[in-house]
């Protein structure tokens, strides 16, 4: 399990992304529906893999925002990679056309653009808890 405190999970994401591209299911069956439920309203909700991988970035991103609040040097690690993690979602979403979709689905870009946040939201929190930690700025 330490290994999830400083290799960034959106790495693992990136890696699911490209395993699953090359077996052939992405990105051509992001937009398939999953399954169907029906809602107390009488609505049918029908979530798409696009959709459930959006959610699970979000969630992603909520647990590397947590992982951001620590001020050890574990934490300079984790964000150094994160960066790297980064640039290389950027890179595959500028360079392979596959990241776009057939359809020019969003979905590796909102991918991308959570990883970008969670980047800045890590050096932002960090800067900020390591500044209360040792008291400077305090006017």
């Amino acid at each position: 399990m330490i290994i999830f405190k400083f290799i960034p999970l959106f790495a693992f994401i990136l890696a699911a992304f490209w395993g699953l591209h090359q077996s052939g299911h992405f990105p051509d069956k992001l937009n398939d529906i999953i399954f169907g439920l029906r809602l107390p309203s009488g609505a049918e909700w029908a979530p798409t893999w696009g959709g459930m991988i959006t959610l699970i970035g979000l969630i992603t991103l909520y647990i590397e925002i947590f992982k951001s609040t620590r001020t050890s040097s574990i934490s300079i690690v984790d964000h150094t990679l994160s960066t790297i993690v980064f640039v290389a979602f950027l890179v595959s979403w500028i360079v392979f056309p596959w990241t776009a979709g057939e359809k020019g689905d969003s979905t590796f870009l909102l991918l991308t653009i959570m990883s970008f946040i969670d980047v800045i939201a890590g050096f932002t929190i960090t800067i900020a808890a390591a500044r209360r930690d040792f008291g400077l700025g305090s006017n």
